[in-house]
């Protein structure tokens, strides 16, 4: 075997979880936000609590020395009214934040008071989300053809893959 063909299956040794290769993709975009921990940005809610974390966002984390990840200054965006509440909260924020690192990874907090970006939930938090009351009804020639299939599971996936696709057509994104 050839070396080129031996660092091609090193390469494409098969499929990978996405999760695995996230930290790679959004490295470059959290380092230009200062966000060199960007796990920070992602396991904000699980580090200070929900409660806080719908109150004030990590916008950038900054080192004193370069290469050096001890003792940085991390930037927090703070929605109107609660940066006072944030600021005596502030030695609860960073021995939490700390305990996430394992060291003494950040120093003190800066606060930025404005608007906070939404926060996304995952595509997982939407499907488990309820439904929005009863499926309006298949139009005839839909309900005429579907009858027509003996398996319900099918008969079940069909259907929803029809009212998928009228929603589309009609330019509707929710059920009404």
């Amino acid at each position: 075997m050839s070396d080129s063909s031996s660092s091609r299956d090193r390469r494409h040794s098969g499929l990978r979880a996405l999760g695995g290769s996230l930290g790679t993709v959004t490295k470059r975009a959290f380092a230009r936000r200062g966000l060199t921990g960007a796990d920070i940005a992602r396991q904000w809610p699980a580090i200070v609590g929900a409660e806080l974390a719908a109150h004030c966002r990590p916008r950038q984390l900054r080192f004193p020395k370069p290469g050096e990840a001890v003792d940085g200054r991390l930037t927090l965006r703070v929605e109107s009214g609660w940066s006072l509440q944030v600021q005596h909260l502030e030695p609860m924020i960073l021995e939490r934040i700390n305990g996430f690192f394992g060291y003494r990874a950040v120093a003190r907090l800066v606060l930025q008071q404005g608007p906070l970006p939404p926060l996304r939930s995952s595509p997982a938090a939407a499907r488990r989300k309820a439904p929005e009351g009863p499926p309006r009804p298949l139009d005839r020639e839909l309900s005429a053809k579907l009858s027509t299939v003996a398996d319900p599971e099918l008969r079940a996936a069909l259907e929803a893959l029809g009212r998928s696709l009228r929603q589309k057509r009609d330019g509707t994104g929710k059920k009404p």
